[in-house]
This record gives structure tokens, C-alpha cells and sequence, in this order.
């Protein structure tokens, strides 16, 4: 079989900490036909040297540094320079397995009809240290499962560059589900297109800076703002999950807001997600007056 060319695109903003090792887990793949482009926010961290190094080494690394409107824009930039036929995502943080290319390529190959693929994924913490598995559904399944969760482990994803000519670019006003908004559009149009390998394919991190951690709020408004314009009805629960993320530590309540001021400020912010009924139930258990 012949070996297309793999790009990787890698979003990365004073990420130095991570960036090496997540360059490396790309370059030491046993896939080889591969370029790494790294879109640097313009970060003082000392990433730029650190990519210069590499580079110089490997020239199947390529980067840029400068500023941007945030990840998904980032994301875009490195996009709109991919010259493979297949495209992973991996942000600066996170790591692929070992095998991780070579098995998402032979996936891809062994299935022309597939635009997609996704494994298994496992959080690990800014250690590297095993959290637990992401709570990943195999396909097939109907776009409407996203409502219960985001059930794919975002690095563990490899497309063809033509879903992403057809889809377009990631939502740049998205701040931090811009991966499950294409996801979810990826699904609506290729649902049964999109297939799995069934193996551990990338470790994703969560640690004190980044995005999963720190935005907690956000996740949780966009999760449900993107199932009502996608599915035309949204999931209290994503609120309910803030929810218990607020009292239990894992979010930070703004400050001057308690507790029930700011889960009612939520659900002012996400009621047109919701019907008259249903944003009364929700009021009642997230225990705010309406």
C-alpha cells in the first residue's frame, strides 16, 4: 500500500512546559511520512527556541509564532497550510501512543468509504500520571448520543483532508468546543462514514491551565448552545454538571457570586436552549429562583 502523506496540526500558546514531548510523541511515530505544523500563539515562554531546536533537526517539523484570536483560530492557520491527505489534530499538550498514525492510516485505508476515525482515548494529569479513560462511544451512532456527552477523545481523531474541505473551518467564535462542534457537524453529514480503531490512541491532559480545567463555565454554555443549533433541542444536564462542578471545587466561582447567583446567571444565559417547562424543571434543580 502506498503511504499518504500525514499532517498534524498542533495549537500551541506557552505550552513549553508540555510542547517537547508532545512534538516528539508526532516525530518518533513508526509512520514517517508525516509533517508537524505548530501554530505558536506568539508565546514568551521560551516555545520559540524550543521549537527553532527541533526544527533545525527535523524538517518535517514546520511552525509559525505569532498572535491569533484564540485555539480555533490557531487551528485554522495550520489547517489552511496542510499538504496531506490525512489530517490529525493533536494540541501541545497531549500525546499520541505509539502506532497511533500507522493504525489510523491503515483504518482509513482497509475503509475508503471512511472520512474519520477516532480510538480510544485516557487523561493523564501535568505529570503524566493515569487519570481514567475518556468515556469514549464507538460508532455507529446517531448524532443525538452527543446530547448525553462529547464521546469522542478529540486527539485520537484522524480525517481525510476532504471532510475538511467539505465542512470548512473549525468555528473561530467558539472558545472552547470548537472540536465538538465540528464533531457534531461531521456527524450530521457523514454519520455513517466515521469509524473506529479500536485501540489507545492519544493521552489527553488536564492539568491547571488548560482549557478543560480553567473554563469550566464556557464549556458547559457552548455544550448546550451547540446542541440546541445542531439538534434543535438541548441537555439540562451540561448545566447540572457545572453545577456540580462549582460545588464540589473543580470550578471557580466568579468572584463576588454565590453559588445560586451564578447558576441563575447560567440559565438566563442558556434559556433560549430551553422551553418554558423545561427551564422551570431545570430552575428547580439547579435550585434557583426564576
Amino acid at each position: 500500500m502506498t503511504s499518504p502523506l500525514v499532517s498534524v496540526v498542533m495549537p500551541s500558546f506557552n505550552q513549553a512546559e508540555f510542547l517537547e514531548a508532545s512534538i516528539n510523541s508526532v516525530l518518533s511515530q513508526d509512520y514517517a511520512h508525516l509533517e508537524l505544523i505548530v501554530a505558536d500563539g506568539g508565546s514568551t515562554d521560551g516555545s520559540v527556541t524550543l521549537l527553532q531546536r527541533i526544527a533545525a533537526k527535523d524538517k518535517r517539523l514546520r511552525w509559525f509564532s505569532g498572535p491569533d484570536k484564540g485555539p480555533a483560530d490557531a487551528i485554522n492557520q495550520a489547517l489552511a497550510q496542510v499538504r496531506g491527505v490525512v489530517i490529525g489534530w493533536l494540541n501541545s499538550d497531549d500525546l499520541y501512543t505509539p502506532g497511533a498514525i500507522q493504525r489510523a492510516v491503515l483504518a482509513l485505508q482497509d475503509q475508503p468509504e471512511l472520512v474519520m476515525v477516532y480510538g480510544h482515548g485516557r487523561h493523564v494529569d501535568g505529570a503524566g500520571q493515569m487519570l481514567a479513560d475518556y468515556p469514549t462511544r464507538r460508532p455507529p451512532q446517531p448524532v443525538e448520543t452527543f446530547a448525553l456527552s462529547c464521546f469522542i477523545c478529540q486527539p485520537t481523531v484522524f480525517f481525510r483532508r476532504s471532510m475538511y474541505v467539505l465542512l470548512g473551518p473549525l468555528d473561530e467564535t467558539l472558545k472552547t468546543s470548537f472540536d465538538f462542534d465540528y464533531w457534531l457537524r461531521a456527524f450530521k453529514v457523514f454519520n455513517t462514514r466515521i469509524g473506529f480503531v479500536d485501540a489507545l490512541q492519544a493521552y489527553s491532559r488536564l492539568h491547571d491551565a488548560c482549557i478543560t480545567v480553567q473554563q469550566r463555565r464556557t464549556v458547559a454554555l457552548e455544550g448546550v448552545q451547540l446542541l440546541s443549533q445542531h439538534l434543535g433541542k438541548a441537555s439540562g444536564h451540561w448545566l447540572l454538571g457545572y453545577r456540580d462542578e462549582l460545588l464540589s471545587g473543580k470550578a471557580v466561582l466568579p468572584a463576588g457570586f454565590s453559588v445560586e447567583q451564578e447558576l441563575a446567571a447560567v440559565l438566563k444565559e442558556a434559556e433560549s436552549c430551553f422551553d418554558q417547562a423545561e427551564r422551570k424543571q431545570l430552575a428547580q434543580q439547579l435550585g434557583v429562583n426564576q
